[in-house]
């Protein structure tokens, strides 16, 4: 199924009810997105999504994976973990420890407006084109960090590349932090060899030109509330390559490529 029928689907007279508690929270005129008192897809029990309540604007030496910021967007990793004693809950790269939790790249960032309610990709406007050009562009920005960034800084690729030692789950099971081959995408194991053969920066530099940015549209989205993934297409991890199998069994795909959703805003958005 494509972008555009997915959003008719969504907006169908059969989805109605649904639109309409969308619709009030997102106007704010509801702090709480409730069905006959149960939370619709991407909520909690609370009735809230998780970013509307939790604070990703920490940075790193205040516990939390802000990596970025600009005058509408935050720019995060993705965290929250709680499986095993991550740093600051980072999510992991290694899908043995994360399953389809794990980073779907080395590098992976999470963009969402700072002070708007927007439920998903599907409930995206016309008018909100240059919310999420600046989406974009934050999420560009962030990631040059992480590639860039010294080994000392968290979540950069090279201090996920310098990870030693093992962490214990809560079940008890020991994991390697090390990322080997085997956490690395199929597609993507002919770039991994140049950090394998000393050849970092050309890596690095194979990243700057690599970005790719993605909505999970729909049921997709695990959250419901609009964030946008910035991620790498040379540096694809096993957990990547799971979410999209799993997706496409649903006839879907996981990451849907930020020009479809621009599309699919431009001709379809209201």
């Amino acid at each position: 199924m494509n972008t555009i029928d997915i959003y008719r689907e969504f907006h169908s007279d059969k989805n109605k009810e649904t639109l309409e508690v969308i619709r009030k929270w997102e106007q704010e005129e509801s702090d709480t997105m409730l069905l006959e008192n149960k939370p619709i897809h991407g909520v909690v029990p609370n009735g809230k999504p998780v970013f509307q309540f939790l604070d990703v604007s920490k940075r790193f030496h205040e516990g939390g994976t802000m990596v970025a910021h600009s005058r509408n967007c935050i720019a995060f990793i993705p965290a929250g973990f709680r499986k095993a004693p991550t740093y600051n809950s980072m999510n992991p790269v290694k899908y043995s420890l994360g399953g389809l939790s794990a980073l779907m790249s080395l590098a992976h960032i999470l963009v969402i407006p700072k002070n708007r309610r927007i439920y998903n990709a599907l409930t995206l406007k016309r008018t909100d084109l240059r919310l999420v050009s600046e989406m974009e562009e934050l999420g560009s920005i962030a990631l040059l960090q992480l590639i860039r960034g010294p080994a000392s800084m968290p979540g950069s690729i090279r201090w996920q590349l310098s990870q030693t030692g093992t962490i214990e789950d809560t079940e008890g099971n020991a994991h390697s932090l090390k990322i080997d081959t085997e956490d690395i995408s199929e597609s993507c194991q002919e770039n991994f060899q140049l950090f394998i053969q000393g050849r970092l920066q050309e890596l690095l530099d194979q990243s700057e030109a690599s970005m790719k940015f993605s909505f999970h549209v729909g049921n997709q989205a695990s959250i419901g509330y609009l964030h946008l993934h910035a991620y790498l297409g040379n540096l694809l991890t096993i957990a990547h390559d799971k979410m999209e199998c799993k997706a496409s069994e649903q006839g879907v795909r996981k990451n849907t490529p930020l020009d479809d959703v621009i599309y699919m805003m431009d001709t379809h958005g209201q």
